[in-house]
C-alpha cells in the first residue's frame, strides 16, 4: 500500500507570524490611505486562511480592485522578508522529516501564496525531503482540492494530513484522508483525532496509525 504524509506549514512546521506581520506592516505603511497596522496576534488568528480572507480581515472597507494589488505586494514582499529574516522551523523538524522521508513520500499543502513554501523549505534546509507541494497561490484551489491533487497524482492509497486548525481537519476529511492534529500549533480541533504535542512525536503517531490498520 502506498502511504503518504502531507504537511501544513504554519503552526505545524514553523511559526512565521511575527515576521509576516512585520513585512505586511511595512507594506501598509507605504499607503497613506491605510491606517491599519499589523500585529503578530493578527496573523496567529488568521494563519491557514487563503489570501482573500486576509484581505477581508485587514482591508474590509477598501474596494476589491484597490485591495488586490496591495495584497499582491504584501505576498511578494513577505517572501522576500522571510528569506532575509527567516524564522526557525520548530525544534526537531529537520530530524523528523529526514527520518520520515526514508519510509514515506512527504508533501506540503498550504493556503499560502505562491513562493511561500519554497521560501520555507530553502531557509530551513528541507527541500530535499519534500517530494512535491501545492498551495492556494499556485492554482486557487481550496486546501481539500490541493490535498486531493497530491493524493491522486502520486497514487496514494492512504495518506495522513498533519495540521493545526479546524479547517485543516475539515479539508482532510473532505479529501478522504486521515488527520493528525499538531496540537502545539495555532488552533484546536472539534473531533477525536490523533494528536501530537511536539513534532518529534509524529513518526510514532504515524507508525501506530499504520499498524492499527495493517
Amino acid at each position: 500500500m502506498r502511504i503518504g504524509i502531507i504537511l501544513d506549514v504554519d503552526g505545524t512546521l514553523w511559526d512565521s507570524s511575527e515576521q509576516v506581520a512585520a513585512s505586511w506592516d511595512e507594506v501598509f505603511s507605504r499607503y497613506p490611505q491605510i491606517d491599519r497596522r499589523c500585529t503578530k496576534e493578527d496573523f496567529v488568528k488568521n494563519m491557514g486562511k487563503p489570501m482573500t480572507a486576509f484581505g477581508e480581515y485587514f482591508l474590509p472597507d477598501m474596494p476589491i480592485k484597490e485591495r488586490m494589488p496591495i495584497l499582491k505586494e504584501c505576498e511578494t514582499y513577505e517572501n522576500e522578508y522571510l528569506a532575509a529574516h527567516p524564522p526557525k522551523a520548530y525544534d526537531g523538524v529537520k530530524d523528523v522529516l529526514s527520518a520520515l522521508a526514508l519510509e514515506y513520500p512527504l508533501f506540503i499543502v498550504s493556503n499560502c501564496q505562491q513562493g511561500y513554501i519554497e521560501t520555507f523549505m530553502d531557509v530551513c534546509g528541507l527541500r530535499e525531503y519534500i517530494t512535491d507541494w501545492k498551495c492556494f497561490g499556485d492554482n486557487e484551489l481550496p486546501k481539500d482540492g490541493n490535498i486531493r491533487l497530491i493524493a491522486d497524482k502520486y497514487h496514494l492509497e492512504r495518506f495522513f494530513y498533519v495540521g493545526d486548525i479546524q479547517s485543516d481537519y475539515e479539508a482532510t476529511i473532505k479529501a478522504h484522508g486521515e488527520f493528525i492534529h499538531a496540537a502545539y500549533g495555532f488552533g484546536s480541533i472539534d473531533a477525536e483525532v490523533p494528536r501530537i504535542k511536539d513534532i518529534t512525536q509524529l513518526p510514532a503517531c504515524v507508525g501506530i496509525a499504520v499498524s492499527d490498520k495493517v
